[in-house]
């Protein structure tokens, strides 16, 4: 009973002690709001984020690629009737920045493209993330 009570302690510790930084950056184009969101620690990091149309036509397909300094991820959807939010999921790697102000920087240079097909064409948005 003693040898777990001092797992459980030494665990308990173990995470109280990683460390954990959340950063957030946003862009804004014409009819896109987008959205990145870095969580970090010390040996891992994890993004996640979306977008939001906020035009009046009807979404049939959307693509995005986000490009980052770290790599890019991307996707494709058919949306839903009347749906204008899209999440990217979550990602991670094992490769994060090595300080939050690289994390900072990096983010400041990402950027997301956006295409999009509706009934009256088909259109593109190319915005620039900016940590808030």
């Amino acid at each position: 009973m003693r040898k777990i009570v001092i797992l459980l302690f030494t665990m308990i510790l173990l995470t109280a002690c990683s460390h954990q930084e959340t950063i957030k950056a946003t862009g804004e184009g014409d009819l896109w709001k987008a959205h990145l969101i870095y969580e970090m620690t010390d040996t891992d990091l994890l993004n996640r984020g979306g977008i939001e149309y906020t035009g009046d036509e009807e979404l049939l397909y959307v693509t995005y690629t986000v490009v980052t300094d770290e790599g890019g991820l991307g996707g494709e959807i058919e949306p839903q009737e009347e749906q204008t939010a899209i999440s990217f999921g979550t990602g991670g790697g094992n490769n994060p920045p090595a300080t939050k102000d690289e994390a900072i920087i990096s983010l400041n240079h990402a950027t997301i493209e956006i295409k999009w097909r509706t009934n009256t064409g088909e259109y593109e948005e190319l915005i620039n993330f900016k940590v808030n």
